[in-house]
C-alpha cells in the first residue's frame, strides 16, 4: 500500500467521524472497559506482526473512532479541550510528518519562525512590546516581551514560577532553594500551581491562600492581610498568581487592582489565563482581562478556545530577559558558536525536544483569521450566558454565579450524590458529556461550551433529561425504602 492510499483512508474516516458527530448521529461518548478496547483494536496482533495499512487500516480506524469521544458533537460539554478546526489538525500533521523541532532553529527554521511570529502576535494582544525579528548583539540586554510555546498550561505555569523564583533567588540553580520561599495563590486555583510548588521544593505549606468572594474571585482589599501574615512568618513570595479565568466556574480575577498591589510590593505577578486569555482576541470581551498588561507573565492555552488540538500553550513575559536567563543551562552539543540566522527557543523552556506547536495555531488563524476566532469566542460566551438565564429562572435549578466565560455551573434540587448520579447515567449511555465541580462546598454540574455546534435547544433538552433522571432516582429511592 502507498502513502497516498492510506492518507485517503484516514481522511475519509475522519470526515465520516466529523459528519456523524456534528449531525448527532452517534453518541458523544462511548466508554467501554479497557481490556475490551485493547482486544477489539487487536493491539497485540498489530504490535507483533504489523500490517496496519490499506484495508487493515480502514478497519482499525473505524473501530478506533467508534471508541473516541466526539468533541465536535453538539452534546459535548465536557472538559476544556477544543473541538479543533480541521485546518489546525493539518498544521499538526505537517509538523508531525516533517518532525521539525522548533526549539532549535536549525532543526526547524519554518516551524521556529512561525512560533516566534505567534508569540509576538500574542504579546500584541496583551499590550506588551513585541520581540524584534532582527537578532543582534543588543538583543539580550534590551527590554521587550518574549515567550515560548510549551506542551500545556501546567508546564507554562511551572516555567513561570521557575523564572519568578530565579528573579528573587538568582543563585538557586547552584545553591538550591532558600528555606523561606512562598507563593500567593487564590483559594480557587488550578491544581497545576500547587503541583508546581511541590516540584519546585517550596511545598504546599508555603502556599498562602488569597481570600475570594462568593464568585470565587480574589478580593484585592484583602491581599494585604495575607501578605502581612506571610512576611510575619519570615517568608518571601516568589509570585502572586491570579486567574483569567478560574477552572471551576470561569470567573476572572480583578487583574488591574492585583497588579497594582504586586507592583507596589515588587512581587512577580503571574496570570493563569490558560482558558480565558483567548478573550483578548475579542474586542467585546477583552475587557475581562483589564490590567493584564501590568502583569509579569501570562499562561495562554491555544488548545482551549482557539480551536486548536492539544497541546498548544504559551508562556508569555513582559520582559524577555527573565525568561532567557531564568532557566538557561550548559549543554555543549546545543549551546556553542554557530551560524545563527534565527533564534533558539530551547533556552526558554524546560523541554529540550519539543514539536512545532505554532503550526496548529497558525493554520487556523490562516484559515479563518482573527475575526473568525473572535466570532467563535463571542458566540460561545454569549450562548453560555443565554443558557445561564434559561436555567437560573427554573424553580428546581440554581446557578452559583453569573458566568463570565464559556463555563456554566448549575445543579438541580437534591444532594451532591444526585448530581453525580445524573452525570454518571448520562456518561454511561453516551447521551450528553459534561463534568462536575465543587464550588462553595456544593457539587455542581458543569458545562463547558467548546463545540461550535451546541445550541440553546440542546441545553433545554438537557434540562428535560436531567429532570427525568432525577425523577427516576427519587422513585428508586422510594422502592428501596
Amino acid at each position: 500500500m502507498t502513502f497516498d492510499f492510506d492518507i485517503q483512508i484516514v481522511a475519509q474516516g475522519l470526515k465520516k467521524f466529523y459528519d456523524d458527530s456534528v449531525s448527532n448521529k452517534k453518541q458523544v461518548i462511548n466508554q467501554q472497559k479497557l481490556k475490551d478496547i485493547i482486544s477489539a483494536l487487536n493491539l497485540e496482533g498489530y504490535t507483533s506482526r504489523g500490517g496496519l495499512t490499506g484495508e487493515n487500516l480502514s478497519t482499525f480506524l473505524k473501530k478506533y473512532l467508534s471508541y473516541s469521544t466526539r468533541l465536535h458533537h453538539p452534546l459535548y460539554l465536557g472538559h476544556q479541550c477544543a473541538a479543533p478546526h480541521y485546518s489546525s489538525a493539518l498544521g499538526a500533521f505537517i509538523n508531525s510528518f516533517t518532525n521539525n523541532v522548533a526549539n532549535v532553529y536549525e532543526m526547524g527554521p519554518a516551524s521556529a519562525s512561525i512560533e516566534y511570529f505567534l508569540v509576538n502576535w500574542m504579546l500584541g494582544k496583551i499590550g506588551w512590546k513585541k520581540s524584534p525579528t532582527q537578532i543582534d548583539e543588543t538583543y539580550y540586554d534590551s527590554k521587550f516581551g518574549g515567550g515560548v510555546f510549551v506542551d500545556g498550561g501546567s508546564i507554562a505555569n511551572l516555567t513561570a514560577l521557575i523564572i519568578a523564583r530565579s528573579k528573587i533567588a538568582p543563585d538557586v540553580w547552584k545553591n538550591g532553594n532558600p528555606s523561606n520561599l512562598a507563593i500567593l495563590l487564590p483559594q480557587e486555583s488550578h491544581y497545576s500551581l500547587s503541583k508546581a510548588a511541590g516540584i519546585l521544593g517550596i511545598g504546599e505549606n508555603s502556599i498562602y491562600a488569597l481570600d475570594i468572594d462568593n464568585n470565587g474571585a480574589i478580593i484585592p482589599d484583602k491581599i494585604e492581610n495575607t501578605y502581612k501574615k506571610l512576611i510575619k512568618d519570615g517568608k518571601k513570595p516568589i509570585a502572586l498568581v491570579a486567574n483569567a479565568c478560574s477552572t471551576s466556574v470561569g470567573i476572572y480575577d480583578p487583574l488591574e487592582e492585583i497588579a497594582d498591589f504586586c507592583n507596589k510590593n515588587e512581587i512577580w505577578f503571574h496570570v493563569d489565563g490558560a482558558h480565558g486569555a483567548s478573550a483578548l482576541v475579542s474586542d467585546k470581551y477583552k475587557g475581562l482581562l483589564k490590567g493584564v498588561n501590568k502583569a509579569d507573565s501570562l499562561t495562554w492555552d491555544a488548545h482551549k478556545l482557539l480551536q486548536v488540538p492539544s497541546l498548544c500553550a504559551a508562556l508569555l513575559v513582559r520582559d524577555h530577559r527573565y525568561l532567557d536567563q531564568g532557566i538557561h543551562q550548559e549543554a555543549s552539543y546545543l549551546f556553542h558558536e554557530k551560524i545563527q540566522p534565527g533564534f533558539d527557543l530551547i533556552q526558554r523552556t524546560i523541554e529540550t525536544t519539543k514539536s512545532g506547536l505554532g503550526e496548529k495555531l497558525f493554520f487556523v488563524l490562516g484559515a479563518i483569521g482573527e475575526k473568525g476566532l473572535a466570532d467563535f469566542i463571542e458566540d460561545r460566551y454569549q450562548l453560555t450566558e443565554e443558557a445561564y438565564f434559561y436555567i437560573n429562572q427554573l424553580e428546581d435549578f440554581e446557578c452559583p454565579v453569573h458566568p463570565q466565560s464559556n463555563i456554566l455551573c448549575f445543579r438541580i434540587e437534591g444532594e451532591d450524590k444526585t448530581q453525580i448520579e445524573i452525570r454518571n447515567q448520562m456518561s454511561t449511555e453516551g447521551s450528553y458529556y459534561f463534568t462536575t465541580a465543587m464550588f462553595n462546598n456544593k457539587r455542581y454540574l458543569r458545562l463547558v461550551f467548546m463545540s461550535p455546534n451546541t445550541t440553546l435547544s440542546n441545553i433545554k433538552q438537557l434540562v428535560t433529561k436531567i429532570r427525568k433522571i432525577k425523577s427516576s432516582i427519587n422513585e428508586e429511592a422510594k422502592v428501596c425504602c
